[in-house]
């Protein structure tokens, strides 16, 4: 999980980035901003990209202002169900 290094997602091959959440687990994030739904912020951090999820209002300002937002991608990926763990 290198800043920065695009993977691919294993049930439907999109890019994505693995980042780590603010409570360090690992959060697959569509690689590519998307200018009307992106909520998550995303920076490298000593060698490993990190995951912001940014409230709704906060997450429309910032993509009105040109800032770069992601996507998570279990809300994205079809097969999402599949690989997410029971709380």
């Amino acid at each position: 999980m290198s800043a920065g290094h695009i993977d691919q997602c294993r049930s439907c091959r999109a890019s994505i980035y693995w980042c780590v959440t603010d409570r360090d687990k690992p959060m697959p994030v569509d690689a590519f901003p998307d200018k009307t739904r992106g909520n998550v912020s995303i920076y490298p951090e000593k060698g490993q990209m990190r995951a912001v999820v940014v409230p709704r209002s906060q997450a429309e300002a910032m993509r009105a202002r040109g800032l770069q937002l992601h996507t998570s991608h279990f809300s994205s990926c079809p097969n999402a169900k599949q690989w997410r763990k029971k709380r």
